[in-house]
């Protein structure tokens, strides 16, 4: 079932989404579907979630090592074009569909759980100041890599993952006095 509703959702997108059509493609009764997804929102969440792997927690000891290993899981998610449209596609609608908003907030806040544990670790070993907020370190390191998948198909061609932690890091020491410590 998930499986048909993810290469759904890919070859059709949010507005082409049935619930309908999954049955068809998956040969289950709707009947069946709905017992297990309430609504056409929450399988097409489960199905993105059920199509691309979760990241690793990476532990090689320190911050950068972490996010660049990190970076490593996430990149081949977004060098997909059909994953990458889907993700900025439920982005757009969600902003008119409350429930959808919801479900993918949800979602990434389960996906940005190695981050947030990266980020903890490095808190532990005094990479990080404890008044550190991770939550602006969050928008840092996902921003470019969002902004990229807003371009043109072949935009993370040039993506450097080290260079990115590496202003990351920079421009977390220049805006939070403190808060990583120089490595």
């Amino acid at each position: 079932m998930l499986q048909a509703a993810a290469e759904l959702a890919l070859d059709v997108g949010v507005h082409g989404f049935t619930v309908d059509e999954v049955s068809r493609r998956s040969g289950i009764a709707r009947t069946t579907i709905y017992r297990h997804f309430p609504n056409k929102n929450q399988l097409l969440i489960a199905a993105l979630d059920d199509v691309t792997p979760a990241p690793r927690t990476p532990d090689t000891g320190t911050l950068r090592g972490d996010l660049l290993e990190l970076l490593a899981d996430l990149l081949p998610i977004f060098a997909s074009k059909q994953v990458r449209a889907l993700y900025l596609e439920i982005a757009a609608s969600a902003v008119r569909d409350v429930e959808l908003g919801g479900l993918q907030q949800s979602m990434m806040e389960r996906r940005s759980g190695p981050t947030r544990t990266i980020f903890e670790r490095a808190q532990e070993r005094g990479e990080i100041a404890p008044h550190f907020d991770y939550r602006n370190a969050l928008l840092i390191f996902e921003a470019p890599l969002v902004m990229r998948a807003l371009g043109p198909a072949g935009s993370l061609d040039d993506f450097n993952p080290a260079v990115h932690v590496d202003q990351m890091l920079l421009v977390l020491q220049t805006q939070i006095p403190g808060a990583v410590q120089n490595s």
